[in-house]
């Protein structure tokens, strides 16, 4: 049997993590069980919530452990085992973290497949694509010449929440940093990009938002949101799907302060997290497949090459330093 070298949490960050905070710890993996399959991770993907989850204080999901494996979903290939409809060779998906081979049940996986690239399964058919479709399909119910503004337009899950919107048939407003606009517009289709590190921001925001916005798709939190606030529209919906600067902070005085404008516009906050709803997500899932199939969704990421360059491309990523879903290669 192969060794298995994993990342666990060696010390908490008080900013961002490095790779100090982590230790490799090396091991023989074991024959799997009747109901088990071994499964060699190919690619892991890197998320805001393992920065929150590194520091301990409340949240909305448990922090690490000191000493645990640092969770993550991956894309992986079956290479022993035959269970739950799975075997040999097969690709899969699943949450089995920052390690170079996995024990996993058969009900822990996803099949994948080679009709899309493998970063696809990680990207518009993971978490990110089918948090946006979930947040707006369920809450938003996005109308024709509405107007949507989201917040990290150019990020992992802004990103997917842009291109949904516009094939709603909504006017999309995307706010990114200066160096993400051409992006935001060229690529994902947006009708305007704002960049929030301009020293005219608000005054670009209120243009862009013309009359209002009608939906706000939040994964920021903090004084971009507030700015936002000031441009929306009458019973505007709010849909909190991250705090990104307060989730990665002790200070909850970073959560939204405007709260006069959401009340003068007797505006909806709905705040949502993926881990509610199950059944939406695997029909998500299919909707999203046949979007891919259309070539209707482009996905933007970034793939670092490297099992040892794990910790370190967490910290740039959440420094800002990358666009899109990023992914380091194992395999």
């Amino acid at each position: 049997m192969p060794e298995s070298r994993r990342f666990v949490l060696a010390s908490r960050p008080t900013g961002l993590p490095g790779p100090e905070h982590f230790e490799i710890q090396t091991g023989e993996t074991r024959t799997p069980s009747d109901d088990e399959l071994l499964v060699r991770i190919r690619l892991v993907a890197l998320s805001p919530w393992q920065g929150q989850r590194l520091k301990d204080f409340r949240n909305y999901t448990k922090p690490f452990e000191l000493g645990e494996l640092i969770d993550c979903d991956v894309l992986g290939e079956v290479v022993l085992g035959n269970a739950g409809g799975f075997g040999k060779g097969d690709l899969v998906t699943g949450r089995l973290g920052w390690q170079e081979y996995a024990l996993a049940k058969p009900d822990q996986l996803l099949h994948a497949g080679d009709e899309f690239d493998e970063t696809l399964w990680l990207t518009a058919l993971s978490s990110p694509g089918l948090t946006a479709y979930c947040a707006l399909d369920m809450f938003a119910r996005p109308m024709p010449g509405q107007t949507l503004v989201v917040t990290s337009a150019a990020g992992s899950v802004g990103s997917y929440a842009v291109q949904l919107g516009k094939l709603a048939g909504m006017r999309v407003v995307g706010i990114c940093s200066d160096r993400k606009r051409d992006i935001v517009i060229d690529r994902l289709g947006a009708d305007a990009a704002v960049a929030h590190d301009a020293d005219d921001f608000a005054e670009r925001l209120s243009d862009a938002c013309g009359e209002g916005a009608h939906v706000v798709f939040d994964t920021v939190g903090g004084p971009v949101a507030d700015a936002v606030f000031d441009n929306i529209a009458k019973y505007a919906k709010v849909l909190m799907v991250g705090r990104t600067v307060s989730n990665n902070s002790e200070r909850p005085d970073l959560d939204y302060v405007n709260l006069r404008q959401l009340w003068a516009r007797e505006a909806s906050i709905q705040c949502f997290s993926r881990y509610s709803y199950p059944r939406e997500w695997a029909f998500a899932r299919e909707r999203m497949i046949e979007l891919c199939r259309d070539g209707k969704i482009v996905a933007i990421d970034q793939v670092l090459d490297g099992f040892e360059n794990t910790p370190r491309a967490l910290g740039d990523m959440l420094a800002g330093k990358y666009t899109g879903k990023v992914m380091v290669r194992y395999a």
